[in-house]
């Protein structure tokens, strides 16, 4: 069949239009629920505000670059593990586990460089620098 008469067509038009309409509508749906929850985040927010309290800080994502160092681990395993099973010869039935085996260790030796970071920086679970509003004392039994 000719692919210019398959979208003159009303069913090439339709299974172009299914096939745009799923990822258009995902993303609408993530907005609307993304918006949605930052909505409902404010409100709460302007809620405590209304009724005298002291809404918490907002969160300040703590900066680590272990996702970095863990994707730079894993893809130079799998790198690795495809020139050892080239150098293998014959041998490319080994490839799969050369794969596995190789980033199973860089992800063993990540596990060891952030474990070695965190206990060199014993300091990080500790929240001195989180502001907390002081705490208004409440009026005496009679």
């Amino acid at each position: 069949m000719n692919p210019a008469a398959f979208f003159d067509s009303v069913t090439g038009m339709v299974v172009v239009a299914i096939i745009f309409a799923v990822p258009i509508l995902a993303v609408v749906g993530a907005l609307a629920v993304t918006l949605s929850l930052v909505n409902r985040h404010h409100k709460e927010r302007m809620k405590m505000i209304e009724q005298g309290m002291f809404p918490p800080p907002p969160a300040k994502p703590k900066g680590t670059y272990n996702g970095l160092l863990i994707t730079g681990a894993i893809l130079l395993a799998f790198g690795l593990a495809l020139l050892a099973g080239e150098l293998a010869g014959k041998a490319k039935d080994f490839t799969g586990g050369f794969i596995f085996g190789f980033i199973g260790l860089a992800m063993l030796a990540c596990f060891a460089i952030i474990r070695g970071s965190k206990k060199a920086r014993p300091d990080e679970n500790n929240d001195a620098g989180t502001a907390v509003p002081p705490k208004t004392p409440e009026p005496p039994l009679d």
